[in-house]
């Protein structure tokens, strides 16, 4: 929210410009992370985290909607978007209100969530192409989408090994969390090639977003999802590197946008907190050492049980 009202801003003020150093492909790779979760948790009928899921997609579409307002996303991505954004909204309403229990309603969710699957794996080397690289090219979403279309045709009709049968399913999920991983990638890279722009950036967001992924990482390691994990733990570590572009870059007025001091403060904090988390959750599992609770995490092993304390 600080990031949209700051958009605002420059952009009532005459400073569209500076909304510049914001990467639409990386609000764009987050956005549809949100839709694919937010279809995840919708078929598990878990309310409170759908509600956070479309909350997030609203937040990142305001985000594009006002980049593409500022002349910097292009019509072509952002009117398909706006489509889906109408249809998933839509979609995931009917099945959350269990309105699409009968047969028809059922295949019709079952072919939305192999939609989105599809465009997900498309989506992805799409947009580290189009970051990466200055030459426009569809072939990354063309052979991603014929790998993925061939995989589920042959898994639709049991032609596929057993230990690969099953890995669908796990697709939405996985393909979420390198889409929300790769948001603050696009936008560090951003950041350290465009530094004039950084006044664009919103230090609030920036430090929130890294506060809510840190948040859930206890979470994520007390229930052994190693995709939650790589998810919510990737976003301190790029928020930190976002922090990294801000330190090393100066203003018109010669003064870094981030002082020393701060980005000392800020690092030590990160360290501190991230080291006292581990170490908590190895004590509460009787581990020797912290990184073992991240070893944990991918390893075949059975629930860890946790150590009851008394005072």
């Amino acid at each position: 929210m600080p990031q949209v009202i700051k958009n605002y801003i420059s952009m009532t003020t005459g400073h569209a410009e500076a909304l510049a150093v914001l990467s639409w492909v990386g609000y764009l790779t987050s956005l549809f992370g949100n839709v694919l979760l937010l279809g995840c948790f919708v078929d598990k009928q878990e309310g409170g985290a759908t509600a956070v899921q479309a909350i997030g997609a609203i937040a990142n579409y305001i985000m594009l909607a006002q980049i593409w307002l500022a002349k910097l996303m292009p019509s072509v991505a952002f009117v398909p978007l706006t489509a889906l954004m109408a249809s998933a909204a839509v979609v995931n309403a009917c099945k959350f209100c269990e309105a699409m229990n009968s047969n028809l309603g059922q295949n019709l969710w079952r072919g939305w969530q192999d939609f989105l699957g599809l465009l997900g794996i498309a989506m992805l080397p799409q947009a580290i192409w189009a970051t990466c690289s200055k030459h426009h090219t569809m072939v990354p979403a063309y052979t991603a989408s014929v790998v993925a279309v061939t995989y589920l045709v042959m898994a639709r009709r049991q032609q596929l090994p057993g230990q690969l049968q099953g890995l669908w399913s796990d697709i939405p999920a996985w393909t979420a969390t390198l889409l929300f991983m790769f948001q603050p990638v696009a936008q560090s890279m951003s950041n350290f090639s465009n530094p004039s722009t950084l006044e664009g950036v919103s230090m609030a967001s920036l430090l929130l977003g890294m506060l809510g992924n840190g948040l859930m990482v206890p979470r994520a390691l007390f229930t052994g999802d190693k995709i939650w994990f790589i998810g919510v733990g990737w976003g301190p570590l790029t928020g930190w590197i976002q922090l990294l572009s801000l330190y090393v870059a100066y203003g018109v007025t010669g003064v870094r946008y981030l002082s020393g001091f701060w980005f000392s403060v800020l690092t030590t904090l990160l360290v501190s907190i991230s080291y006292t988390v581990l170490r908590l959750d190895s004590q509460a599992k009787g581990l020797h050492s912290p990184l073992q609770s991240v070893q944990g995490l991918f390893r075949k092993q059975s629930q860890p049980q946790y150590i009851e304390r008394t005072m």
